[in-house]
């Protein structure tokens, strides 16, 4: 008889955050402190020729009555791609573009760093003149100049996903109380606490606000954090996401604790090939005490607690009943437990993503 699966209920409010001083490349770009409801499966049309990246949508549900994690699972296409000419520990240049006339100021971008020894190493960029990119932190470990490659992407933000007028339909606050609306909870820039979202409507005025009622129309969403949109009464809403399939590798700096994360891919990944076995640190006797979790979130707010075991005979993903979990897919936001020190994990694509 298969036994009935544990799930594990989590207060997001209870969720502790730990200052992320050591995020990935930059704090906030790898993983995020959010929380805590079960995606529907999207569908995923993708277009797989030898030359071209696949391009899709996929759907995801956001319920009623609880807090929904959602994940930013398909991407801008890039705005430039090419090999790094030169690099400082604070800087990237490409002297075959001019950065200046190409990006617009004030929006941020993803810096994706790639080549023959791709580690997944990303990073946000917001200043940059003429070839050059400004990087927060040193990735010249992570570059042969003349040789690794990179992609920028554009980060998508509170409009483009949910509209700049509130297409999706989140309930709206009449009067600044955020009681009875919906909202919508991403990461701060210093990856230490989160901004509170929500769309206001008076009937004369109309704009995305943030508590201090400071205009949040152009907040960066970064695709390897997950996101709260924390639902009202109502009916299950679908968001639409569409854009371009990643099919290299994302890196995932986990501090101690809690660290909720997207899962970046859009179909086909699961336990079995994402490759975090190789990070995290597995249960050698099935006791979860010291090893790193993964919480899989449940439709009803729950969570399901899956680890990788390791007893030197058997290798695989469990929840703590032990069904096997290799083909479980990945639900687009996630919470990864590091019961240890920082450290980085990577998230692998599928295989058929480049096939």
């Amino acid at each position: 008889m298969n036994v009935p699966r544990k799930t594990q209920s989590v207060d997001p409010s209870k969720i502790q955050t730990d200052n992320q001083s050591q995020k990935h490349m930059k704090p906030k770009s790898i993983q995020s402190l959010l929380a805590v409801a079960l995606l529907a499966p999207g569908a995923l049309f993708a277009q797989t020729t030898a030359t071209t990246t696949p391009v899709g949508y996929v759907t995801q549900t956001v319920r009623p009555n609880i807090a929904n994690l959602i994940g930013i699972n398909l991407h801008n296409a890039a705005v430039s791609s090419g090999v790094i000419d030169s690099s400082t520990s604070t800087s990237i240049t490409d002297t075959g573009v001019n950065f200046t006339s190409l990006l617009t100021s004030g929006k941020t971008y993803i810096l994706e760093i790639s080549g023959a020894s791709d580690n997944g190493v990303i990073q946000e960029v917001v200043t940059w003149s003429g070839s050059t990119l400004t990087t927060t932190t040193n990735l010249t470990p992570f570059i042969t100049n003349g040789t690794t490659t990179y992609k920028l992407r554009e980060a998508p933000t509170i409009s483009s996903i949910f509209g700049p007028n509130n297409s999706f339909g989140l309930t709206p606050s009449t009067d600044g109380d955020t009681t009875a609306c919906d909202t919508i909870l991403v990461l701060n820039a210093a990856g230490d606490a989160f901004v509170t979202c929500f769309y206001y409507d008076d009937g004369t005025t109309q704009a995305w606000y943030d508590l201090d009622f400071n205009d949040v129309t152009n907040l960066p969403l970064i695709y390897a954090d997950s996101l709260y949109v924390s639902r009202v009464a109502g009916v299950d809403k679908n968001i639409v996401i569409s854009g371009e399939v990643k099919t290299t590798k994302t890196n995932l700096a986990l501090a101690a604790g809690n660290n909720f994360v997207g899962s970046v891919y859009p179909a086909g990944s699961t336990f079995g090939n994402s490759g975090l076995s190789l990070s995290l640190s597995p249960s050698t006797d099935g006791d979860t005490a010291v090893a790193d979790t993964v919480l899989l979130p449940q439709s009803d707010g729950s969570y399901r607690t899956c680890f990788y075991f390791d007893d030197g005979a058997t290798q695989s993903w469990y929840d703590l009943d032990f069904n096997d979990l290799t083909n479980v897919p990945l639900t687009p936001g996630l919470v990864i437990q590091n019961k240890g020190a920082s450290k980085n994990a990577v998230l692998t694509p599928p295989t058929s993503y480049n096939q």
